[in-house]
């Protein structure tokens, strides 16, 4: 029998791909197989390709941890495909993911639970072209307010994502947000304090890791470079009372349940200075990058992503 923290055979972390994160997914690939080596657990890291399951399957894998990003590591692909051969792994089942992965399904499910999320707005690039700017920017913003954020409504790594401030300036925010995905998603702006936190799955059940503050560098706005480069990013407990983190804590585990993910789920929520918040959204496949919030969180949390890693690794091969 396995328990917890055992493996009985080497584990595959998966990542790349060919989707526009796959930079950031090597990065978190690269950093999983260094911390699950570090508590002693074979790991090695596999890039999606052609011969990505007949590898696998020779190299007798026991279990996976998808490090996947964005298209084909969290819209359900890669959890189909291992599904497929019967290789246990890590994280949400392939049809939660189909649901989860699509910000605007998700944020609706996180409503009607009465989780607060930002007013929005779904744009498609076809409704825009068909339609015109000029018919549909005055209206937005009449409904929205003048300072908005633009993002895909399908991806991650806060590619794609730009603050707007005027009417002027949404048409050239759309257009680039087009580049990343078909629909785009235009959400009220929040100002306050970026907060994420992280939701472990273990057999006795849903548990959330220390709230983590995201501080960004003065005059740089939550964008791709800023969430990756380290001058630009600092993470921190934050400065809140302790029922507020606990509170988070609770809509974090809330939201996990509501879109039906399982083992492991970051959501990320815009805190106000009066105690008012909106999550953001949740992300089915926390980057493990070395200036991600999940490393940063075990840590704070008394652990190591290695051991979280690993354990989460080990349920897997148990539940077969």
């Amino acid at each position: 029998m396995v328990t917890e923290g055992d493996l009985p055979g080497p584990v595959a972390v998966i990542a790349g791909g060919l989707s526009h994160e796959r930079d950031v997914s090597l990065a978190s690939g690269r950093n999983l197989v260094r911390e699950l080596r570090s508590v002693g657990v074979e790991a090695h890291a596999y890039d999606f390709d052609r011969q990505l399951l007949s590898t696998l399957e020779r190299d007798k894998v026991v279990a996976a941890l998808p490090a996947l990003h964005g298209a084909l590591g969290e819209d359900g692909e890669i959890q189909t495909l291992l599904e497929l051969i019967g290789l246990p792994y890590v994280g949400t089942h392939s049809h939660a993911c189909r649901v989860a992965y699509d910000k605007g399904t998700a944020r609706e499910l996180l409503r009607r639970a009465g989780i607060p999320v930002p007013d929005s707005v779904g744009l498609s690039a076809q409704t825009f072209r068909d339609i015109g700017a000029s018919a549909l920017m005055e209206h937005v913003m009449h409904r929205l307010g003048e300072r908005v954020v633009v993002k895909p409504t399908r991806g991650g790594s806060a590619l794609g994502i730009s603050g707007v401030d005027g009417l002027a300036a949404l048409p050239s925010a759309l257009v680039e947000t087009y580049a990343y995905c078909e629909d785009a998603l235009i959400e009220r702006f929040h100002d306050g304090v970026d907060v994420s936190v992280v939701v472990l799955e273990s057999d006795d059940g849903l548990r959330s890791l220390m709230p983590v503050a995201i501080e960004y560098e003065k005059g740089h706005e939550f964008d791709f470079s800023a969430r990756y480069t380290a001058e630009f990013v600092g993470l921190t407990r934050p400065d809140l009372p302790e029922d507020q983190l606990d509170r988070l804590g609770e809509v974090a585990r809330d939201a996990h349940r509501t879109l039906g993910l399982r083992d492991v789920s970051r959501s990320d929520f815009i805190v106000d200075m009066d105690g008012s918040f909106v999550l953001l959204e949740t992300a089915i496949t926390p980057g493990t990058t070395e200036t991600s919030v999940f490393p940063f969180a075990c840590t704070a949390s008394g652990t190591t992503l290695g051991q979280v890693a690993r354990d989460l690794l080990a349920r897997a091969v148990r539940a077969g």
